[in-house]
C-alpha cells in the first residue's frame, strides 16, 4: 500500500533592497520575485527605501516591509541594532529559510541577521568596487555572490579574490519579452510621446549619467545632424541619483548644438520597456556597465542596439547579428555604428528581430529564475 506524499510548504526567501530609486537592479528583483516557483520558495522583501519598487511589488501581491538599511559603527550603532533587530523579527515571523540581498549596499544588516540565525545569505553583486568597499558591505560572511555578468565577475575577483574565489558566480538578470504592436500601436506610441510619426528614431534609455553615455549620445546626435543623416533622437530616462540637474544641463547642451528640434528628453517612466517599440535603434555608449539592462530590454523589444566594449555588453550583444559593438568614450564610432543602421533600415530590423530570439533562448525571466533557485537549493544543503 503506498501513501501520498504530504504537500512541502515553500520555503522563504527574505530579500532585501536599499532601493533609493527604481533602475535597472530594482525592475531585474521584480522580474525574478515574478517567475520564482511558487511551490519551491516564496518571498519576502525588506525595502531600504519606500518608493517605486515598494508600489511595483504591491502591484503584484509581494509582501514588503520598510526597514532601513544601516550599517554598522560607533556613530550608527543605535539605529543599527534597530535595523538588524526589525529583520531578526521578520525572519522569525516569516519562517525565513534564507537571505538574498539584491545588491551588495543591501546586504549588512541583512547579512547579520542571516548569521545570527545561522541562515544561509546570498548576494547579487551589480557593480563594481574595491576591495576595501567589498570588504565593508559583504562583511557579515555570505554563501553565494551573484555577478551579473562574466565581467563584473573577473573585475570583482581581480580586486578581492579571496572574497570571490570560492563563492560567486554568473547570473545573468532575465527580460520579459513584451508582446510588439502593429504600426497603429506603434504611431500611437509616438504620439504619447511627442515624437515624428515618420521617419528613424535613435533612443539612449535608463540612467541619464556621464557613465552611461549622455555627451556622447549628444555628441554624436550632432555629427549626424552635421551630415544631413535623417534621423531623430530621444532621450527615455532622468538624473535620479542629481534630482534632474544633469539632464537638464544635458537638455542645455543639446539646444546649443541645435538639437532641440531633433532631440526629445522624455523624463523617467516607470513603463519604460512598454515604450521602447516607439524607437527604430537603441544606443548603449556606456563607460561602465556591468550588465546593461537597457541593451536586454531593447533586445526583448526587437530593437538593434548600438552599444560599448565594455563589462557585459558584449555579453548580450552579438556584434554585426544582433547590433553593433563601438569603442567606448568615442562620439565618432558611435555615430558611424548608428548611421550605419540608419542607412541599412531593413539589415537594422533583422538584427532586431535576432536580438529578440536572443533575449527569448538566452535571457527569458524563466530561466534567470531557475538559475537562482538552484543557488538556493545549494546553500540550503
Amino acid at each position: 500500500m503506498t501513501f501520498p506524499r504530504a504537500k512541502v510548504a515553500p520555503a522563504t526567501v527574505l530579500y532585501t533592497a536599499w532601493a533609493p530609486f527604481f533602475s535597472g537592479a530594482e525592475r531585474a528583483l521584480v522580474i525574478l520575485l515574478e517567475s520564482l516557483d511558487p511551490a519551491r520558495y516564496r518571498p519576502v522583501v525588506a525595502l531600504g527605501t519606500r518608493g517605486e519598487l515598494e508600489t511595483e511589488l504591491g502591484g503584484r501581491g509581494i509582501a514588503t516591509v520598510h526597514v532601513p538599511v544601516v550599517y554598522s559603527g560607533v556613530r550608527t550603532a543605535i539605529p543599527w541594532m534597530a535595523s538588524v533587530a526589525a529583520l531578526l523579527r521578520l525572519c522569525r515571523r516569516e519562517r525565513v529559510a534564507l537571505v538574498h540581498a539584491n545588491d551588495a549596499p543591501s546586504f549588512q544588516p541583512a547579512g547579520y541577521a542571516a548569521r545570527l540565525l545561522r541562515l544561509p545569505a546570498v548576494t547579487h553583486v551589480r557593480f563594481p568596487d574595491s576591495q576595501a568597499g567589498f570588504g565593508w558591505f559583504l562583511k557579515p560572511g555570505f554563501d553565494r555572490a551573484l555577478f551579473v555578468s562574466a565581467a563584473l565577475r573577473d573585475t570583482a575577483l581581480a580586486e578581492a579574490p579571496a572574497l570571490f574565489e570560492s563563492r560567486g558566480e554568473v547570473v545573468h538578470d532575465g527580460v520579459r519579452l513584451p508582446g510588439l504592436p502593429n504600426d497603429g500601436g506603434r504611431q500611437r506610441l509616438r504620439q504619447e510621446l511627442d515624437l515624428p510619426q515618420a521617419g528613424t528614431v535613435v533612443a539612449i534609455t535608463g540612467q541619464v549619467s556621464e557613465i552611461k553615455g549622455i555627451w556622447e549620445f549628444i555628441e554624436a546626435a550632432g555629427l549626424l545632424m552635421a551630415r544631413g543623416v535623417p534621423v531623430a533622437f530621444a532621450v527615455l530616462g532622468d538624473d535620479l541619483k542629481g534630482r534632474g540637474a544633469l539632464r537638464a544641463e544635458a537638455e542645455r547642451v543639446a539646444a546649443d548644438k541645435g538639437l532641440g528640434s531633433r532631440m526629445r528628453f522624455l523624463g523617467f517612466r516607470p513603463d519604460a520597456p512598454r515604450l521602447l517599440p516607439a524607437f527604430d535603434i537603441i544606443a548603449v555608449p556606456s563607460h561602465i556597465e556591468p550588465l546593461g539592462n537597457a541593451t536586454l530590454e531593447a533586445m526583448a523589444a526587437g530593437l538593434p542596439v548600438v552599444g560599448s566594449r565594455v563589462g557585459g555588453i558584449p555579453e548580450m550583444i552579438v556584434d554585426g547579428e544582433t547590433g553593433l559593438l563601438v569603442p567606448s568614450r568615442n562620439a565618432g564610432a558611435l555615430a558611424e555604428a548608428l548611421e550605419t543602421l540608419v542607412c541599412q533600415p531593413d539589415h537594422a530590423r533583422a538584427m532586431g528581430r535576432a536580438g529578440r530570439v536572443r533575449a527569448r533562448e538566452v535571457f527569458s525571466p524563466e530561466a534567470h529564475a531557475r538559475r537562482i533557485q538552484d543557488v538556493y537549493d545549494r546553500v540550503r544543503r
